[in-house]
């Protein structure tokens, strides 16, 4: 079975060519190619020059596609990184901390979130949702 994917070689060397695959990627991309030859053997199928250069094609785009997924998922991120919390520091001294910052009718809101009674603040739903990323922005800055 070697023997027979070894001379389709050539002809997955020229795909990665007019696919203009990076040289860095050009082994993973012949790999996928010739497992998926390799399975299609496996489950009988003839291989012909249109057959190879379909499935050799759709393997190696394929594999570049599940490739460029992961690295979206995993390598980018546009957040730093969050800083662990300094153990010591209790609840009772960060709301002291921000009552200090914060104005009066921030520290009202931020109280009644907390306690879920916002509603009752008789704002729109629409300044709500601005006071909380508001005040979540000022938080943020204050306690980070």
């Amino acid at each position: 079975m070697n023997e027979l994917l070894r001379n389709w070689l050539p002809l997955i060397n020229s795909l990665l060519s007019r696919l203009s695959i990076h040289p860095n990627e050009q082994d993973e991309c012949r790999q996928a190619a010739l497992l998926r030859l390799w399975k299609s053997i496996e489950d009988g199928k003839t291989l012909t020059v249109t057959f190879v250069r379909i499935r050799a094609k759709g393997a190696m785009l394929d594999y570049l596609a599940t490739r460029n997924r992961t690295l979206a998922t995993e390598v980018v991120s546009d957040a730093l990184p969050e800083r662990p919390r300094t153990p010591h520091l209790s609840f009772t001294y960060l709301m002291s901390e921000l009552k200090r910052d914060l104005s009066a009718t921030e520290f009202t809101f931020l109280e009644s979130l907390m306690n879920g009674t916002e509603e009752t603040l008789g704002y729109s739903h629409a300044r709500l949702r601005s006071l909380k990323s508001e005040l979540r922005k000022k938080v943020e800055y204050l306690l980070g």
